[in-house]
């Protein structure tokens, strides 16, 4: 017989009406009986009725969560991460993929809007902010993610992607290397600006001229992308010695195409990717990248999404930091390379 809510105020030793605040979030309930409950829950497997809560308090207890590429693994992760912390809430996820469009971006928004979500996470595929600011006009929180829009009065959740690149350059620098190439990704967003602004800036404090040659933007986002786009860097500056992708996935076609040119990594050419993916680790040689912090993004997103859910005017923007992760991608350059 299926467990009810009296069954999981017994079990809890709290009231009915306890129970009922904890599921609904409709009244303040200390901690620790919140962990009482929800372990009752748990314990007796109590599916309580959102739809009757729901109606009451005009709330579906759903989350839309739109992502540019789900095949991403960081992407990916990230959903997991925050399904699962949702899921502690009481909140179901809708995931929605957008594969780097912006039609299928606003299709996305539109299913989400249909369906009565209480709120919306959006990595964004452009910096078209149109649909944006009409679900923030229909009064629906929406929190941003990876990338920011500027000016349109929205909690954002970001990667501090000038410091952490200018720290992967100047890491390079402190290595010896000076010929530093930049593969940047086909799509001009706000996280590809903040990563090419610290590629410039830790060149420009080390005294380092900006070579127009060392620097590409991939045809696309796949692995053949940085295998030609760093082919590319090699025929315009054979004197390149280090090459730093904005991805891992394009860092790893880039070791591809070095290999391929008759060159090794690192001893010719030092290798730096971005977002830690978990394949990183096990390439040979392992791969030094900058960190995604999925855990510390998905409790952040989490945080906000329920303050706005409690209070429509709630707007934080947070950057999270992208720790260089060293490993054995990166060495001192040879000053005679025969190229």
């Amino acid at each position: 017989m299926a467990a009810t809510i009296k069954d999981v105020a017994k079990e809890a030793q709290v009231s009915i009406a306890t129970v009922s605040h904890v599921v609904n979030k409709t009244r303040y309930v200390s901690p620790k009986l919140v962990g009482r409950v929800n372990a009752a829950i748990e314990k007796l497997e109590y599916y309580p009725n959102m739809l009757v809560g729901g109606l009451r308090s005009k709330q579906t207890f759903s989350v839309g969560l739109v992502l540019p590429s789900i095949s991403n693994e960081t992407f990916g992760k990230l959903a997991e991460t925050i399904q699962k912390l949702f899921l502690r809430e009481r909140y179901s996820l809708i995931i929605c993929n957008t594969s780097n469009d912006y039609e299928l971006e606003v299709s996305a928004l539109n299913t989400l809007i249909m369906k009565s979500v209480d709120a919306i996470i959006i990595v964004p595929s452009t910096q078209i902010a149109e649909k944006i600011i009409e679900i923030k006009n229909r009064g629906i929180p929406i929190i941003l993610v990876d990338r920011d829009i500027k000016h349109i009065g929205l909690s954002t959740v970001t990667v501090n992607y000038r410091a952490s690149t200018y720290n992967a350059v100047n890491y390079l620098i402190e290595n010896g290397h000076s010929e530093i190439g930049y593969i940047d990704r086909a799509k001009e967003l706000s996280h590809s600006m903040h990563q090419r602004d610290g590629y410039i800036a830790a060149l420009k404090d080390a005294g380092i001229n900006i070579n127009p040659n060392n620097y590409i933007r991939c045809q696309g986002y796949d692995y053949q992308d940085g295998v030609d786009a760093v082919q590319t860097l090699i025929r315009n500056n054979p004197a390149i010695t280090a090459v730093l992708a904005y991805y891992d996935v394009t860092a790893l076609g880039a070791i591809r195409g070095i290999v391929d040119s008759g060159y090794s990594v690192p001893e010719d050419i030092s290798v730096i990717g971005c977002d830690n993916m978990p394949f990183t680790g096990a390439l040979v040689p392992r791969l030094t990248t900058i960190n995604f912090p999925i855990d510390a993004i998905a409790d952040a997103v989490l945080d906000i999404t329920l303050k706005s859910l409690e209070n429509r005017d709630y707007i934080k923007t947070l950057e999270v930091e992208g720790a260089l992760i060293i490993r054995d991608s990166v060495t001192k350059p040879r000053f005679s390379l025969n190229r």
